[in-house]
């Protein structure tokens, strides 16, 4: 993988030289896209992206119960809370029984842009699936929109980057 990444580049000779100079093959060495990594929504519900069959893939690693739920999941034994936590809102009736705790909601694909990806991202609010352009900020924001189009312009929303969980994936009741 590493040698395909560099290929077409004049940077090829002197990354290899420095790989092998600190000990490393250029065949194992992995780059680590700068959209790896783990990003808080605005809820605080965490969204852990890595490497996929078809590029980057995004689950739910931590996820923050809604006010309007906290008082259920409070007064429930965590694990019979847990398993409540179904895709219920999904238009096929096959999936609404599956959990939302480590449920894959993005499909990501890179561009040539380095920071830049389209994606779909499944809204398991509504049951809904949208195509959005993800940017990776300073590589420590991911930025989610749907760009502009005639005047009309969709709303970005702006996650940081945090650190991976130990325990994943888990849920909170506090908000």
């Amino acid at each position: 993988m590493f040698k395909s990444f560099f290929a077409n580049s004049v940077t090829t000779l002197p990354v290899a030289a420095l790989l092998i100079g600190l000990g490393l093959s250029p065949a194992v060495a992995q780059v680590t896209a700068p959209i790896e990594g783990t990003w808080k929504t605005l809820n605080g519900t965490e969204i852990n992206i890595a490497p996929c069959e078809d590029g980057f893939c995004g689950t739910l690693s931590w996820i923050v119960i809604p006010p309007e739920q906290q008082g259920m999941c409070q007064m429930m034994d965590k694990a019979g809370f847990g398993s409540l936590m179904l895709d219920y809102k999904n238009p096929d009736s096959t999936q609404q029984t599956r959990s939302l705790l480590g449920m894959q909601i993005l499909s990501i694909k890179p561009t040539p842009d380095p920071n830049a990806y389209t994606a779909s991202v499944y809204n398991v609010q509504d049951g809904s699936t949208n195509d959005v352009l993800l940017w990776v900020v300073e590589g420590m924001t991911l930025r989610l929109g749907g760009g502009c189009l005639m005047g009309v312009c969709a709303v970005t929303q702006d996650w940081p980057r945090v650190a991976d969980r130990e325990l994943i994936p888990d849920f909170s009741c506090q908000g």
